[in-house]
């Protein structure tokens, strides 16, 4: 029993071990290819909420700069709903937007601000330079790029965790925030569970982030939860297809996390030969 009680010991101490070192100091970066053609080359971040990677976010924006984007993606909470003094935000979006024009959409946590915070930010990510996007679509080069802004009732209903009765997010919900879907649309959409109706709508790409990878990742079964306390998300991380669009949901890089490292992604487009030798 005393043997068994050390090994256990041992055990839990390595877990947690780990599970600090992942924490605090790793910072992954991962590479995908997306059919859509024409992209410039994308590093999405992705739920930062109240992380630091230094001072000043100095290890996250070394990362991103190595990365040579031509645009910078950010898929929602970037802050957390409990937050109120904008000014660090603001300064990591300044020094993004010296590397590479910034797009902010927005996630649960900005729907959920209440309406002085809420102003509050869009001022900041104004004073920025970066381009706050929601529920708008502008044109870059030959793509289009789409920023979808759902209100807090499409996160959260009631019941005893807060999720019961939460409002569907359907292809009427895409055509009236935006309209019919223009050709080639890149869709920055902070939920990626709804990626069946991103496709209906007529996404070529979407980009996601929300499930942080599942919190914990099992080998084989993939994330464990998603903030909806639903055990294992389809979508959790990673890249999806749906008939002709595709999706890639981030990890993310905030919140608790086991076997699941903070990340950013850089998304570009597979090359045509590439293409017609994989078809």
């Amino acid at each position: 029993m005393k043997k068994i009680r050390t090994w256990l010991g041992a055990a839990v101490g390595l877990l947690t071990g780990w599970a600090v070192f992942e924490n605090t100091a790793m910072l992954r970066v991962r590479h995908y290819t997306a059919a859509m053609q024409g992209l410039p080359r994308i590093v999405q971040i992705s739920d930062l909420h109240k992380r630091h990677f230094g001072a000043g976010q100095t290890r996250l924006l070394r990362k991103v700069a190595a990365c040579k984007p031509e645009y910078i993606v950010i898929t929602g909470d970037l802050v957390s709903r409990a937050v109120s003094d904008f000014s660090e935000t603001e300064q990591l979006l300044r020094a993004l937007c010296t590397i590479a024009p910034v797009i902010v959409s927005e996630g649960n946590h900005e729907a959920d601000l209440p309406a002085v915070k809420y102003a509050a930010l869009r001022a900041a990510v104004r004073r920025s330079g970066a381009r706050y996007l929601k529920n708008e679509i502008i044109r870059l080069g030959d793509i289009c790029i789409a920023g979808l802004g759902l209100s807090s009732e499409y996160y959260r209903g009631g019941g005893r965790f807060g999720f019961r009765g939460k409002k569907d997010c359907t292809r009427k919900t895409m055509r009236l925030l935006f309209g019919a879907c223009p050709e080639r649309t890149l869709l920055l959409a902070h939920n990626p569970l709804c990626f069946p109706v991103y496709a209906e709508w007529g996404a070529a790409l979407t980009l996601s982030g929300h499930v942080h990878g599942g919190a914990v990742r099992l080998p084989i079964l993939g994330g464990l939860l998603s903030p909806e306390r639903t055990f294992f998300p389809k979508y959790d991380k990673g890249k999806f297809r749906l008939n002709e669009s595709e999706l890639i949901v981030s990890g993310g890089l905030g919140k608790l996390r086991l076997f699941n490292p903070p990340e950013i992604s850089v998304i570009t487009s597979i090359r045509r030969n590439d293409r017609i030798l994989q078809e």
